[in-house]
């Protein structure tokens, strides 16, 4: 998937909030302010001196003239924008074999009490699917992780999807790693184990888990391709 904008390198200095953080451009001497698009904790991400990715925004309304979209750890960058994830989903669902026989019918679709990120339909048989993706950031030690804070609202979407299943509908979650260095995906049952064991609930109730990586080179390439499935596991 193609990325567009116009993107710069930049250096990390500091975040005072979760939407906000100080950088410096490349070849730059001067502190400006970037929005922050995860609302996520980021801290293993967020080190001081870390290399950034930004895009200039052409939105001269908005308090920030840049937007933070990828952080570079090790030798690999990271995609964090939160909101770009659906994107990625709605363009490269074909390559998830879970997805191969499926079309979208809809986005931001209200069932119950919430709203999914996409109605579809199987080719094969009909039924209509919900599915809710969610984006992964956090890896450690190969093992991808979520959520990275606790998330009230992904306990809620889970046992929506559940009541789903019982009430026709197929149901997915789809966690996209937006890095390509997991090679098995867990739920986070350190940082919140109310999702954690409502995600092991889900999947006993026919709840379908889905979890694919994603090589992401916003210099060369300029690009975020998923490229493979990796398999889940309750625990690690």
């Amino acid at each position: 998937m193609r990325l567009h904008g116009e993107f710069y390198k930049a250096v990390f200095l500091r975040r005072p909030n979760r939407f906000l953080a100080y950088i410096r451009l490349e070849k730059s001497k001067k502190e400006i302010q970037a929005h922050v698009p995860d609302p996520g904790r980021l801290k293993e991400l967020f080190v001081p001196k870390a290399e950034l990715i930004v895009r200039k925004e052409d939105n001269k309304k908005r308090k920030t003239q840049y937007t933070v979209v990828g952080i570079k750890t090790g030798r690999i960058w990271v995609n964090i924008e939160s909101i770009f994830t659906n994107s990625i989903f709605m363009n490269e669902h074909n390559k998830i074999p879970d997805f191969k026989n499926y079309e979208i019918i809809r986005s931001e679709y209200t069932y119950g009490n919430s709203r999914f990120d996409f109605l579809m339909k199987s080719k094969t048989s009909g039924m209509r699917t919900l599915v809710e993706v969610k984006g992964v950031t956090l890896v450690e030690d190969n093992i991808a992780l979520f959520p990275d804070a606790p998330t009230s609202r992904g306990v809620k979407h889970l046992k929506e999807l559940v009541k789903a299943t019982k009430d026709g509908y197929e149901s997915f979650i789809v966690f996209i790693i937006k890095r390509n260095d997991a090679t098995v995906f867990t739920p986070n049952w350190n940082t919140d184990k109310k999702f954690s064991e409502e995600l092991v609930v889900a999947k006993e109730n026919c709840v379908r888990i889905c979890a694919v990586k994603c090589n992401y080179d916003p210099i060369k390439e300029r690009r975020i391709d998923i490229i493979e499935s990796v398999p889940y596991k309750k625990r690690i």
